[in-house]
């Protein structure tokens, strides 16, 4: 099989075990990267890291010592880096976040595209005591991102963590109203508690923000 089809097999049908067996004698960066990515699905940051070396990807090697909760060990990893990716870059100002330096900043778009992922994967990990700490931060990030309130919002509602996840996307709509994403979050949360009024009113609320939203108008359809 060739790159796009082991690709396929991994980001569509999800086989792990058949990409496993099909780069077993593989001795190239591309598969050792995809072989550590198949281990971090499987919460095996031990093999992921194996893998990474293997492929002499640093950041890879990072990411899994920052999944295990060795910030310091993370961090050194990351100064190693010649070529910093936007990701290392991301990881070693949100590193030092966690670690109440704040000489870097976080852009915009590294907060959009790194910060939820993140939060999500230190959920899959069970790290709360990281988890806590960037979600306090998150006062810091909405100078330079106003949406983070939604992304943690959803983090903590994809986590089954109700109250939670009502919270920040309240928040979040103290900052940015005219989001209907946000508003129809909210009506999948009234709509799971059974709070079906409040549910059509807060996808009601999406609609009119955007006519053209369709998740929040197909709801509004059968709620």
């Amino acid at each position: 099989m060739n790159k796009n089809q082991i690709s396929e097999l991994f980001y569509k049908e999800k086989n792990y075990s058949k990409i496993k067996e099909l780069l077993n004698d593989c001795n190239d960066s591309w598969s050792f990267n995809l072989l550590a990515k198949i281990a971090l699905k499987e919460r095996n940051t031990k093999t992921a890291y194996y893998y990474f070396e293997k492929a002499s990807n640093l950041s890879g090697c990072a990411y899994c010592k920052f999944l295990d909760g060795n910030l310091s060990d993370a961090q050194i990893l990351l100064t190693l880096i010649n070529d910093y990716s936007e990701y290392s870059k991301w990881l070693f100002c949100l590193i030092n976040f966690l670690n109440n330096n704040f000489n870097n900043t976080s852009s915009y778009f590294q907060i959009r595209n790194f910060y939820e992922q993140d939060l999500a994967a230190l959920f899959f990990f069970g790290q709360k005591d990281i988890i806590d700490k960037i979600v306090d931060l998150n006062g810091y990030f909405e100078r330079y991102n106003k949406e983070v309130y939604k992304y943690t919002g959803r983090v903590f509602y994809n986590n089954n963590l109700i109250d939670e996840a009502l919270k920040f996307l309240k928040l979040s709509l103290d900052i940015v109203y005219k989001d209907p994403e946000v508003h129809y979050l909210l009506g999948e949360i009234y709509e799971k508690l059974g709070k079906t009024d409040k549910a059509r009113e807060e996808y009601q609320k999406a609609v009119k923000v955007n006519g053209f939203y369709f998740p929040a108008s197909k709801k509004l359809m059968i709620v």
